[in-house]
C-alpha cells in the first residue's frame, strides 16, 4: 500500500491557492448579492409630512427598526395634529385588528336597534346549529372569552396547506367566504369560556351581526358607521386593488390581506384622517355603538370592553386596540380623562404600540410596556 505523501509538489502547491481564491471570490460575490437584496434596519423612508415635532417624538418612542412609511395623528380634544414620513393623513393603510372596534360598534348598535341582545346566542342567529357552539353568546365573543378557537378552521385540506405556506411567502392566510365561516361552526370544538384572543370569534361575530341586519359586513360598516361619521377613506376591501404591498419586519414585501369571510376580524383599510374622526367619536360617545369601549371585565393584565382594551397606570387610563397584518401595524388609543389620543399606521410589520407614550404621563410608560407585552397575543395571523 502506498503511503499518503503530504509533501506538496510545486504543481499541487499552486492549484490549492487558486481554488481557495475562487472560493473566496464566490463567497464575496454571494455576500454582496445577499447584502443587496436583504433589507437592513433603518429609519422611516420618504419625505416628512405634517408636524415635525410629533414625528420626532414618534421616532424616539418607536426606536430603530426596519421601518418604511408611517402616518400618525395626535388628538387633544377637538385639535388634531398629523405627521408622517412617506405618507400623510390621507395615505391608505391596513389597520388590522383595529377593525374589531368597528365590529363591536356594529354589535352595540344592533343592540340599540333591537336586532340582538348582548346574550343572544349563535343558535338564535343560526337555528341549524347544534351542541355547545349554539350556546356561545355574542357578548362572550366580543369580550374574547367565548371558547372559540383563536384561528379559523381551514375550509379544506388544500386551504390549510395554503394558509401554512402563506407564512413563508407573505400572502393573505385567510381562506373562505362568509358562508364558509358559518359552515365551519358545525364542526368547531368549543373550549372553556376563558380569556383567549380569537380572530375566528370576531369573524363569527361580524357575520352574525350582518346576518341579523340583513346586510353583508362591508355594507354594514359603510351604512351604519363610516357614512354617518363622514369617514370617506375607510372601507372593507374586496380585493387587493389599491395597495401594492406592505413589508415584513425585516423589510421583505408582504401582500395585502382582504381576509374574505374573516373581514370582521381585521380587514379594514383607513387613514389617520378618518381614524382621528373614529377615535374622537368613540371617546366622546357620539359614534354609533360607542359603548363598546367601556371596560367590562378583566383580560390578563388589562380590562376589556367589547374588543377595546383599557390599561391603567398612575394617572393615565388608556383605552386602545392595536392591529397587525402581514405587512402593516397599527395602534389607536385615547385617554378619556385628558382628552388626548394617538393613532399610528405603518406599512411595516414592526409593532407601533409604544406610541402610547405620546399621550401618557412620563411616569406612565409602563402602560406602553404592557401594550407591547400583549402584542403577541393580540395580533394577526393576527390581524
Amino acid at each position: 500500500m502506498t503511503a499518503i505523501d503530504n509533501h506538496r509538489t510545486p504543481a499541487t502547491a499552486g492549484r490549492l491557492p487558486r481554488r481557495m481564491g475562487f472560493a473566496l471570490l464566490a463567497a464575496a460575490l454571494t455576500a454582496a448579492v445577499l447584502a443587496a437584496i436583504t433589507p437592513w434596519p433603518r429609519g422611516f423612508q420618504g419625505t416628512p409630512t405634517g408636524d415635525a415635532e410629533l414625528m420626532s417624538e414618534l421616532e424616539d418612542a418607536l426606536g430603530s427598526r426596519h421601518w418604511q412609511h408611517v402616518a400618525a395623528a395626535r388628538t387633544d380634544g377637538d385639535e388634531v395634529t398629523f405627521a408622517g414620513t412617506g405618507a400623510d393623513e390621507h395615505t391608505e393603510f391596513e389597520i388590522g385588528s383595529i377593525t374589531k372596534t368597528f365590529t363591536t360598534a356594529l354589535f352595540a348598535d344592533a343592540i340599540d336597534r333591537g336586532e340582538v341582545e348582548a346574550d343572544t346566542s349563535l343558535g338564535e342567529v343560526w337555528p341549524e346549529l347544534e351542541g355547545k357552539v349554539a350556546e356561545v353568546t355574542l357578548e362572550s365573543i366580543a369580550m374574547q372569552r367565548s371558547g372559540l378557537p383563536s384561528q379559523n378552521p381551514a375550509p379544506s385540506f388544500s386551504d390549510g396547506v395554503m394558509t401554512m405556506l402563506s407564512n413563508y411567502v407573505h400572502t393573505d392566510p385567510y381562506r373562505g367566504d362568509a358562508a364558509d365561516i358559518v359552515a365551519s361552526l358545525n364542526d368547531v370544538e368549543v373550549g372553556e369560556p376563558e380569556p383567549e384572543y380569537s380572530n375566528y370569534g370576531f369573524a363569527v361575530l361580524g357575520q352574525a351581526v350582518a346576518e341579523v341586519a340583513g346586510l353583508n359586513y362591508s355594507d354594514l360598516v359603510r351604512s351604519r358607521l363610516t357614512e354617518p361619521l363622514g369617514m370617506k377613506e375607510t372601507f372593507v376591501p374586496d380585493s387587493a386593488e389599491g395597495l401594492t404591498h406592505g413589508f415584513t419586519a425585516s423589510g421583505l414585501p408582504a401582500a395585502p390581506w382582504t381576509m374574505g369571510g374573516s373581514a370582521p376580524a381585521g380587514s379594514i383599510r383607513s387613514t389617520t384622517h378618518d381614524l382621528s374622526i373614529w377615535l374622537r367619536a368613540v371617546s366622546d360617545g357620539t359614534a354609533p355603538g360607542a359603548e363598546a369601549a367601556e371596560p367590562r371585565t378583566e383580560f390578563e393584565d388589562d380590562r376589556i370592553g367589547w374588543a377595546w382594551f383599557t390599561t391603567t397606570h398612575g394617572g393615565s387610563t388608556i383605552t386602545w386596540h392595536n392591529g397587525g397584518t402581514g405587512g402593516y401595524r397599527s395602534y389607536l388609543g385615547f385617554d378619556s380623562k385628558s382628552g388626548k389620543g394617538v393613532i399610528v399606521l405603518a406599512d411595516s410589520a414592526n409593532w407601533v404600540d409604544a406610541a402610547a407614550t405620546l399621550i401618557s404621563k412620563p411616569a406612565d410608560t409602563e402602560a406602553a410596556d404592557s401594550a407591547r407585552r400583549d402584542s403577541a397575543a393580540k395580533s394577526g395571523t393576527q390581524s
